[in-house]
């Protein structure tokens, strides 16, 4: 296992969690490209975000996704031309664009979603049950003071 360098202005924990979190995106990425679904990181959690709520306005997506209304933009495009999720001007407001999943988005949602599970049931081999939950409710309480 590679040694993390760490040098005073770094924080093992800060470090781990970018690179875990890039870990299983790759992970995850590499087996949907083997079932012929080329989508990136960001690609996919905004499928996965529409797919928990259908129909959000672009500027929803880029809060909830915590990624910037370019990098939604670039994303949505992708996933229209991938026939993946689609377009729509508001009913109420013609200036702001809503995004909706297709039935081809959801099916990969149903593809993508089992993959991420066997990604993480490889990160959690040989790691006890209580750990981790512990994990789980720390990672949750240090999520919930950032979103405050």
């Amino acid at each position: 296992m590679p040694v993390l360098s760490t040098t005073a202005s770094s924080d093992p924990l800060l470090i781990l969690t970018i690179r875990l979190g890039r870990l299983v995106t790759n992970k995850v990425q590499q087996l949907l490209d083997k079932e012929d679904q080329h989508l990136m990181g960001p690609h996919m959690g905004i499928l996965a975000d529409l797919n928990q709520q259908d129909g959000v306005r672009q500027q929803d997506l880029a809060t909830s996704s915590l990624k910037d209304k370019a990098t939604i933009t670039r994303s949505v495009s992708f996933l229209e031309r991938e026939g993946l999720a689609l377009r729509s001007p508001d009913p109420t407001d013609r200036r702001t664009k809503r995004i909706y999943i297709t039935n081809k988005g959801r099916q990969v949602c149903q593809m993508m979603y089992p993959l991420g599970q066997q990604v993480l049931g490889q990160a959690k081999e040989g790691i006890a049950a209580e750990e981790l939950a512990i994990c789980q409710r720390v990672l949750q309480k240090m999520y919930d003071n950032l979103n405050k």
